[in-house]
């Protein structure tokens, strides 16, 4: 999937989250802020990727050890990076209130970005370091018609939900 869908699908999903939690305005903007962080965070094993491009010095390494879609793209990494974060903020002693709900986005950004890789050819491998990898059925080409109308849905359905909150 191309970065401009992920953050479609982390800006999607956290909106869906912060709802499902019945959490306030600034939990909300915390929750989708974390959303969009964390729909990228699994392509830093990517050197030429939006956000790998972005932090060579992490991405090379990564890549060299790892390869493209190894261990960033499983269940292991979502627990790691969330559970890495929250201690991150905690010991700079960030106040709890805002440390949880970014936490919680960051976390539904980064499993939205699995599930969107799981629809591609590649898929991903959840279980790694199991070399298994989880495709489903319903495919699509990275770039195709199909991935600009699922994005496009995502944002306007995201600005519909947002515009709703303000009323």
């Amino acid at each position: 999937m191309l970065a401009f869908t992920h953050v479609a699908a982390g800006c999607a999903s956290s909106l869906l989250v912060a709802e499902y939690l019945h959490a306030g305005p600034v939990q909300t903007i915390l929750i989708v802020a974390g959303g969009i962080i964390g729909s990228h965070l699994p392509d830093i094993d990517h050197p030429k990727s939006a956000f790998g491009s972005r932090v060579l010095p992490l991405s090379l390494p990564i890549s060299a050890v790892f390869g493209h879609r190894g261990i960033t793209h499983s269940l292991i990494a979502v627990a790691g990076m969330s559970w890495l974060i929250w201690w991150s903020l905690h010991y700079v002693h960030w106040q709890q209130g805002f440390t949880v709900p970014l936490v919680v986005g960051i976390a539904t950004g980064y499993l939205s970005h699995l599930a969107g890789d799981f629809f591609t050819n590649s898929g991903v491998p959840l279980l790694w370091p199991s070399r298994r990898r989880f495709v489903s059925p319903l495919k699509f080409c990275t770039g195709d018609m199909r991935e600009y109308l699922l994005a496009f849905g995502m944002y306007g359905w995201s600005l519909m939900e947002c515009l709703r909150m303000l009323k």
